[in-house]
């Protein structure tokens, strides 16, 4: 049986934001543990939608956020 997974954008990126600032990094810092560019975090805690998904990616890993617990809140269609 297929399974659709639906993110909450929004509710994701706020969790990324409480979590770089739990840890007390800059979005500078972020970029440059993450990968990416500082543009890039910055359009990401803007919730812009035309990220690059890999790069999302990166700056959630370097959050900690897993893939488990990326759907564990989302809804299942």
């Amino acid at each position: 049986m297929e399974r659709n997974i639906c993110l909450n954008w929004e509710e994701l990126v706020q969790e990324a934001i409480i979590r770089r600032k739990q840890q007390k990094l800059t979005q500078k810092q972020l970029a440059i543990l993450s990968g990416v560019s500082g543009p890039t975090v910055n359009q990401f805690e803007q919730g812009k939608t035309n990220i690059v998904l890999e790069s999302a990616l990166k700056i959630l890993k370097c959050l900690g956020l897993t893939s488990t617990q990326i759907t564990r809140n989302s809804k299942h269609k």
